[in-house]
Parts: C-alpha cells; structure tokens; sequence
C-alpha cells in the first residue's frame, strides 16, 4: 500500500540574499504543516538556478489534504509566516505556482 498518494508542489523563486531567511522560514512553516497533519514536506532547489525553488507536500489522499489545508488554515503561525514569505519574494517578476498532482504508479 502507498502511504503518500497526493501532492502539493510549489515552484517559486527566491532572492540570493535571501536564502538564509528563506531556509528559517521554511523549518517553522515545516514544523506547523507537520504537526497540522502533513505527511512530508520536502525542500529542492534548481541544480541551474539558485533562485529557483520547489516545495513538495505529501498527503495520504486529496480529503486528507482539505482537512490538513483548513487546520492549517486555523494556525496562527501560518498567516505571519505567509506574510514573511511574501516579504522574501520582494518585487521579484516570478509568481510561486502550486500544481496538485495524484500518486499513479
């Protein structure tokens, strides 16, 4: 049986300068998804482009993601982290994208 079989990917791009803020940032806003329910949150950065990064958070169903979503939702860390991430984006042309994919094979 697979454990993980939904995906939220995020794709966004972070100032250079910014990096260590971003990887603060981001073991905070790992702690809150994790005890809200998320199975896994993994962290890449583009082998090309440092700026360049891509978030997976792993689900064991889509229900079981609408469910951690609106807890998280309820966190009040999440807004303040929210607002602090936004901050790190800055003026930067590059909007994040987020994709849900289903686990297939």
């Amino acid at each position: 049986m697979i454990a993980d079989v939904y995906i939220v990917v995020y794709h966004y791009k972070i100032p250079i300068d910014k990096t260590i803020g971003y990887f603060k940032l981001e073991k905070k806003a790992i702690e809150a998804h994790l005890e809200n329910g998320c199975v896994n949150v993994e962290i890449y950065r583009d082998s090309e482009d440092p700026q360049r990064w891509m978030e997976i958070n792993r689900f064991r169903d889509k229900e079981h993601y609408q469910q951690v979503a609106s807890t998280l939702n309820d966190d009040p860390r999440i807004s303040q982290l929210f607002e602090e991430f936004q901050e790190l984006l800055g003026d930067t042309e590059y909007e994040p994208e987020k994709k849900e994919y289903f686990h297939m094979i």
